[in-house]
This record gives structure tokens, C-alpha cells and sequence, in this order.
């Protein structure tokens, strides 16, 4: 009621300390006032005044905690960077941010609830096989000095996690073919694709709020026919979304300077 808000901006607005509520209170002339406002004006009596300024107050605090949860995701959002240099070891808590990271990322948003995105963990031989397979590749295209550089860079990765969605054909049955085809916009197989990429999003983002940065890697060793293998999973029932290279950041990475400001992409329509 125009009362009750009437009342309520006068009892909150002065002061904080109105919300203890305790017998000295009657003392502070400002909230006196509120008393004397509200027995001989409003008709509210002591207690009625005391409960509305408590409910104003502690709706003032909790939309105060609302903006400032708001402001430090905003910050946790554009304030994460694609990593290319890391420290040599993973820090010791880095078992448990990537379990929370893998949390996150499975609550991504998936449309038909088909779960289809998988997390492979490299050890020490996997990462050694799959850096070995992508130095031939260089190797073959670039030469062998090259492919020797790669393979140098690429053993110094301290973390590797390679994300997988499940085909189509291998986690639901599906109504038709369309489902299992990927050029269809309303397929299966691209909504499942989607969300692994969501899931992905997820993942770098609660890893950098470990203080964890990645690198969402997606080059041709992801797509060789015998990345597989090396990794240790089946092509013919998961294909690579790209390997996530994880850890201590050596350095922050500056903001990339935006071409499209959010003025220049958020199309407002009749």
C-alpha cells in the first residue's frame, strides 16, 4: 500500500542500524521520528513500524547481493582468455577444479537430454602419443625442423582433456535419418553438437574461476583418423569437439579489442 512504502523509505532510508531493532534505537531522532510519524499519520503502531523497517532493509541488502553476485559472473565471463603459455606443472588442487569444471560443463543446455558429450583425461602416454602424431603431420606439411619445434611446444602442455560427443546413431534411437545428419538445422546430431560446445563453454569458464586458463584447440590432429587410438576412445561411436589444453597461466592476456560493439550486434525489432 502507499502507506506501508510511505513508511517503509522513511524508517530505511536513515539509517541501517535501524534493522537491530534494539531499545536504543528510540533514542536516534531520525527513527523517533518514524515513530511519531507513523502513530499519529499512518496509524501503524511500534511494532509495525520496527517490522516494516526490517522488511525494507533486508530487501535493500539482498538486491544489493543480487547486483554484486551479477557483476563478479559479468566479470568471470569476459574476463577469461584463450591461454598459449602455461606453467610447467599443474597446481595441487587441479584434480578437484576439473572435476567442478566437469560439473558445470554437464549442465549445459541439451535439448533432448541425450548427454552426449564425453571427457577423456590424457596421462603422460597419450599426450606423448598424440604430440608424436601431430609432429608427423607438421612434419609431412612443413618439414621435419618444424614438426621437431611442435613437438617441443606441445609436450610442454601441462593439462590435457579431450572432449567428445557421442554420435547420433550410438545414443538414442532416432525417429528418422535426418536425425543422424548434421547439415539438417533440426537434427539430433547438430542439437548434440551444440550442447557439447555449450558444455565446453562451461568448462573453460569454471576453470578459469579456479584461476585454471585453456585453450580450446581444434587443429588437424583432432580430425586424423588416428587420433582415436592414440587418445583411446571409438571413432565409431564418438568424434572430437577439441582438445582442451589446461593450467597456470604464465601471463594474463590483455581484453582482444572487439570490432562489433553489444550496440552494434543486439538488433532491436518491432
Amino acid at each position: 500500500s502507499f502507506q506501508f512504502h510511505l513508511l517503509s523509505s522513511i524508517v530505511s532510508s536513515g539509517t541501517e542500524a535501524a534493522f537491530l531493532l534494539s531499545p536504543s534505537m528510540t533514542a536516534m531522532p531520525l527513527f523517533r521520528l518514524a515513530l511519531l510519524l507513523g502513530q499519529l499519520l499512518l496509524g501503524f503502531s511500534c511494532s509495525q513500524i520496527q517490522q516494516t523497517a526490517a522488511f525494507g532493509i533486508f530487501s535493500n541488502r539482498k538486491a544489493h547481493r543480487a547486483r554484486q553476485t551479477a557483476q563478479k559472473f559479468q566479470d568471470l565471463m569476459v574476463g577469461r582468455r584463450t591461454i598459449n603459455a602455461f606453467e610447467e606443472r599443474l597446481p595441487d588442487n587441479w584434480e578437484d577444479a576439473l572435476e567442478q569444471a566437469i560439473q558445470a560443463a554437464i549442465y549445459a543446455p541439451n535439448h533432448k537430454r541425450t548427454e552426449p558429450w564425453r571427457f577423456h583425461l590424457l596421462g603422460p602416454a597419450s599426450i606423448r602419443k598424440v604430440c608424436d602424431l601431430n609432429a608427423q603431420l607438421v612434419s609431412d606439411k612443413k618439414g621435419v625442423a618444424a614438426g621437431v619445434k611442435k613437438l617441443k611446444r606441445w609436450l610442454a602442455m601441462p593439462g590435457w582433456l579431450v572432449v567428445t560427443c557421442q554420435k547420433t546413431t550410438t545414443t538414442t534411437t532416432t525417429s528418422s535419418d535426418d536425425d543422424a545428419d548434421m547439415v539438417i538445422p533440426t537434427s539430433l546430431a547438430r542439437e548434440d553438437y551444440a550442447a557439447c560446445c555449450c558444455a565446453v563453454q562451461n568448462l573453460c569458464l569454471s576453470l578459469h574461476a579456479h584461476g585454471l586458463g585453456t585453450k580450446w584447440t581444434t587443429g588437424p590432429v583432432n580430425f586424423d583418423d588416428r587420433f582415436a587410438k592414440a587418445v583411446g576412445f571409438s571413432a565409431e561411436q564418438e568424434y572430437v569437439v577439441g582438445t582442451i589444453w589446461f593450467g597456470t597461466p604464465t601471463f594474463q592476456p590483455s581484453a582482444p579489442q572487439k570490432k562489433l560493439a553489444p550496440q552494434n550486434v543486439l538488433i532491436r525489432h518491432t
